[in-house]
């Protein structure tokens, strides 16, 4: 995307990756080399009887066989061209219930705020580690098992996807993007509560934006110096800065999101950006460039829906939209908003899901994430594209596509179980029966 061509299946710059091939790699979209991993000695996980929505967008597969052996998916189709192992450690008998890919969640913050009495408490990293947590295991729970954090404090994000690949910590597979780099005082940087519009006290001191391209440049290296699997951009910035920071991303075979409004959304598009974070202002030139690009569009059509209609009252935040806030100075128009989604939709631009809920994610997840399936579902498009969104074109906008959201050899076994058909209605999926995570049941409910 952008003047860099990428490969969904190394996660590298084409040119780069044309040098030699790596045969195994990190399961994440920094795709560092590592040694072969022998998985004959695994256990092996089989589920029968289910109707099968492998993701590929073909026809569900009533009575389906899916062999997993440890963290990767054997084998998957009719019971009666699929053999079973005889060395099975564990059968799921999912007769009159579906399968499905997990689910992918593109725009989630680990360390945002939780509980009706936040206020009484100070915050730190080691507080957001532990909110993080909670929000992970609530996640995984509901069968999103793979999310990208786009902005976090400090390396908390990063702490919690170690916990995860560990298995010190339940929760879904996670991609983390650091601070959010922004010019001084934009968004990112803005000193100043949402909810009372007085000065953070922790944000009063020397700026921690950058300025220029070439700061713009110095900190996407630092964030992936940081170990991070995507740069997030915040706007305002002007044209060069924005082109710096995606360049020198690109550069380094690391996509680029950006959280942007009106003239800065076409910029960003034009410099090649990744992926839009709820862009709002659109102008009528953005889903064609969008389209021109390949961009990816993340609405989180809910996120605004929750500013408009109730506000978050734990956080002091009435309803109504943005306050307080300079890189927020305009309305929120919601209609247009989902108006700028179907014509997105319309013209062929990959949709992804995502939540972003600020505060209150203990009483807000998961339900934000199925709502805003509905949100998708009303901006035009079909319950099975909703569900190609939720989880093959999630895993492409991720830069995952080569081992997440279908279910076929050689894949992630990260699957859902539940017990309706997600096609006929999407509320189906809150009917969780079974997550399997990296190969390993998480979640089992009768």
């Amino acid at each position: 995307m952008g003047a860099v061509l990428f490969s969904a299946a190394a996660g590298l710059p084409v040119a780069a990756q044309a040098q030699r091939a790596i045969p195994e790699t990190t399961d994440d979209v920094r795709r560092v080399p590592i040694p072969p991993v022998d998985r004959s000695h695994e256990p092996i996980l089989v589920l029968t009887g289910g109707t099968l929505l492998d993701g590929k967008g073909g026809a569900p597969i009533a009575n389906a066989v899916i062999v997993t052996q440890g963290d990767r998916i054997v084998a998957a189709g009719p019971a009666a061209t699929t053999p079973v192992p005889a060395n099975v450690a564990r059968r799921i008998d999912a007769t009159g219930l579906y399968i499905l890919p997990g689910l992918i969640d593109l725009h989630v913050h680990f360390t945002q705020q939780r509980g009706a009495d936040m206020g009484r408490y100070s915050d730190s990293p080691a507080a957001a580690a532990i909110r993080g947590t909670a929000l992970a295991d609530q996640l995984v729970t509901a069968g999103i098992t793979a999310v990208r954090d786009v902005g976090t404090t400090d390396d908390v994000a990063l702490r919690i996807k170690e916990a995860v690949d560990r298995g010190i910590i339940r929760g879904p597979r996670v991609m983390w993007s650091g601070r959010i780099i922004s010019s001084t005082g934009g968004h990112g940087d803005e000193v100043t509560s949402t909810a009372t519009g007085r000065q953070k006290p922790a944000l009063g001191g020397a700026p921690h934006g950058v300025d220029g391209p070439w700061e713009w440049r110095v900190a996407v290296r630092e964030q992936v110096r940081s170990l991070t699997d995507w740069i997030k951009l915040g706007a305002p910035a002007d044209r060069e800065e924005l082109a710096a920071a995606i360049d020198e991303a690109h550069s380094l075979g690391v996509p680029v999101a950006i959280d942007s409004y009106g003239v800065y959304t076409d910029m960003a598009i034009e410099a090649g950006v990744d992926t839009l974070e709820h862009p709002l202002l659109m102008s009528d030139n953005a889903v064609p460039l969008m389209k021109k690009h390949g961009t990816a569009f993340v609405p989180t059509i809910g996120a605004f829906d929750n500013l408009l209609t109730g506000g978050y009252p734990t956080a002091g935040i009435p309803s109504g939209g943005f306050y307080y806030t300079h890189s927020r100075r305009f309305v929120i128009d919601q209609q247009d908003h989902l108006k700028r989604v179907t014509e997105a939709h319309r013209a062929g631009v990959p949709i992804g899901v995502g939540t972003d809920i600020p505060f209150e994610n203990d009483v807000r997840y998961p339900d934000a994430y199925f709502r805003e399936l509905d949100y998708l579902h009303q901006a035009g498009l079909s319950n099975a594209e909703v569900l190609a969104s939720a989880t093959r074109v999630g895993a492409q906008i991720l830069r995952m596509g080569d081992k997440l959201g279908t279910i076929e050899p050689g894949k992630i076994a990260d699957l859902l179980i539940v017990g309706g058909n997600p096609l006929e209605t999407l509320t189906a999926l809150r009917a969780v029966r079974y997550v399997v995570a990296d190969g390993k049941v998480v979640v089992e409910r009768p």
